[in-house]
């Protein structure tokens, strides 16, 4: 197992004891909403650490993650 699966399976079942705000949030998977009133929604999570970790291992391909927004870059030709 990776160490983005293993940071992820740590996050899902953490997930089983707390729900997070950002859970069906959708403001957190749209590109177009300001990262700062997010990110503030992140910095109270309980579960903050682990979803950093996830995010710093795994690059995901959108969305915000402990406060970050992740997105894929689309090269222009």
């Amino acid at each position: 197992m990776s160490a983005a699966s293993s940071a992820y399976t740590a996050l899902h079942n953490a997930m089983h004891a707390t729900t997070p705000e950002c859970h069906d949030d959708g403001r957190f998977i749209l590109d177009d909403q300001p990262i700062e009133s997010l990110a503030y929604i992140c910095q109270r999570c309980p579960l903050f650490d682990l979803c950093a970790t996830y995010a710093q291992l795994e690059r995901p391909t959108g969305g915000i993650w402990a406060g970050k927004r992740y997105r894929t870059i689309k090269k222009e030709n």
